[in-house]
């Protein structure tokens, strides 16, 4: 785990001694109890009273694996990527004569970096004293890592200075395998993330959040909203109260990123970075970790040049009886439209357009919206599809857009109830 190396001509022996530990939270101890599971037999009695006797075992639940007491670390333990590495060092005079001069520096060494922890001079050390130091660090690096500790120092007997330097090596696992997927909806982007917990532990999941860019805006689907006991609303996880994620096991969330109009081009799709990842967890005693992605690319759809939203319409309408849609249309283009509306009916559909199709409408201009409305007759019950929806640009070759996802309606078989007035 270290080394030590001098400059020629130096004493082979040094005064100074350097150690450096790994400070970590304890562990509650664990235990193996031998239950035989026969009241009648001498030895499993025997062996059952001695297990509850022992000052490991825990006295609220007897013959159970983990007990109330604390065991301190025994070995360096495993360090993830996005931790925090925390260590003490300590510089001890282990001669008898007086040290000067002193200086100690910490790096840490990484497969690209090579990062200043720690720089501090040390006057003077008497014989028996010492120089401790906590160090800190996030982790932010997979792979082998380098704690390079040097100590520069002068005697009082000797003019001389002497130069000591150990290494302390360690790797950084992975704590989390995340892995994403892209699918486009329309005008917005779908994001799935799904992520695994490769530690050993479980990990108590703190923050999960996408952050996205300056041109986007992001609405996650892994909440919903419930009540409490005092009938407050609350946001509720959808994988329950306790947000633990076990060793090995995955789950998946999403997202709906919607791009500005400012960065869709017209005409064709564009790869852009939409955001990033944001994850938070703590283990079981309270130390904290964290990870942020990469910026995440997509493939951004191109923005239409007319955009056609209901902004307006009832959500359960009854058979056979009209009802009104107002529809925002605005023009995305660069180019100011001339726009006739054709009503689209196909055999089949359970909501029909009512009305005059091929209606031509006032001049608009690039940016600009108007509303229209139109009318529609529900002819089945059930939940229908809106009926389909088109434009033709006048001003620009008799150009079609078509619209056929305008939403759903709620169709009820009963008609709605007569109203009797009383003369």
């Amino acid at each position: 785990m270290d080394s030590t190396s001098k400059v020629p001509g130096t004493s082979s022996s040094h005064l100074l001694g350097l150690k450096v530990m790994r400070m970590r939270k304890p562990s509650l101890f664990k235990s193996a109890p031998v239950v035989l599971g026969e009241p009648q037999d001498a030895l499993g009695r025997s062996l059952d009273t001695k297990f509850l006797e022992d000052i490991t075992t825990s006295k609220n639940i007897p013959f159970f694996s983990t007990g109330e007491v604390l065991a301190l670390p025994q070995s360096f333990g495993l360090i993830f990527l996005g931790e925090t590495f925390t260590g003490f060092v300590t510089v001890n005079n282990e001669s008898q004569e007086i040290v000067t001069d002193a200086e100690l520096k910490i790096e840490l060494l990484t497969s690209s970096h090579r990062v200043p922890i720690l720089t501090s001079p040390i006057s003077q050390l008497d014989p028996g004293a010492s120089e401790d130091h906590i160090i800190t660090h996030e982790v932010k690096e997979l792979g082998e890592h380098n704690l390079i500790c040097t100590v520069t120092y002068s005697s009082s007997s000797s003019v001389e200075e002497f130069f000591m330097r150990k290494f302390y090596k360690f790797g950084v696992a992975k704590p989390l395998d995340v892995k994403t997927k892209f699918s486009t909806m329309e005008d917005d982007v779908l994001l799935e993330v799904q992520i695994q917990n490769t530690t050993p532990n479980p990990m108590f999941l703190e923050v999960m959040r996408f952050d996205p860019a300056s041109s986007f805006t992001v609405e996650e689907f892994n909440t919903f909203e419930s009540r409490n006991e005092e009938n407050h609303k609350v946001s509720v996880s959808v994988f329950g109260k306790e947000n633990y994620l076990n060793p090995r096991s995955t789950r998946q969330y999403l997202y709906r990123i919607t791009p500005l109009v400012s960065v869709q081009t017209a005409g064709r799709a564009t790869n852009m970075s939409v955001g990033k990842m944001d994850i938070v967890w703590r283990t079981n005693f309270g130390d904290r970790g964290r990870i942020q992605t990469g910026q995440l690319k997509a493939v951004i759809p191109p923005a239409p040049e007319l955009k056609v939203t209901v902004v307006q319409r009832p959500g359960t309408v009854h058979i056979e009886q009209p009802f009104n849609i107002t529809c925002a249309v605005t023009n995305m283009g660069k180019n100011p439209m001339r726009l006739r509306s054709v009503l689209e009916r196909q055999v089949g559909e359970g909501v029909v357009w009512s009305g005059v199709s091929g209606k031509i409408h006032n001049e608009l201009a690039p940016s600009e919206t108007m509303e229209l409305t139109f009318t529609a007759l529900p002819l089945q019950p059930g939940l229908q599809n809106l009926c389909a929806l088109s434009f033709v640009d006048m001003l620009r070759s008799q150009k079609r857009h078509h619209f056929n996802k305008l939403g759903q309606v709620l169709v009820d078989q009963q008609p709605p109830p007569q109203e009797i007035h009383f003369t």
